[in-house]
């Protein structure tokens, strides 16, 4: 079971730079216009990809909890 914790915590490094990372880039182009649709589209979808890179983490501080009440 600690190694399968490990596995979830250690998704998040491929799924930021595979799929938050093009968001990011989106996000930080000079001279992005800060008050524009698309500018707020972006941020909701980096939202959204950021509860789901944060998921596989709680699942596995859930899961070493777990494990340390069994010892």
């Amino acid at each position: 079971m600690w190694l399968i914790g490990a596995v979830l915590i250690g998704l998040a490094v491929p799924f930021t730079f595979l799929v938050l990372m093009p968001t990011n880039h989106q996000l930080l182009i000079p001279g992005r216009d800060l008050a524009s649709g698309e500018t707020r589209a972006l941020l909701e979808k980096w939202g959204k990809l950021h509860a789901v890179r944060t998921t596989p983490g709680l699942l596995a501080s859930g899961i070493y909890v777990i494990e340390l009440l069994k010892a």
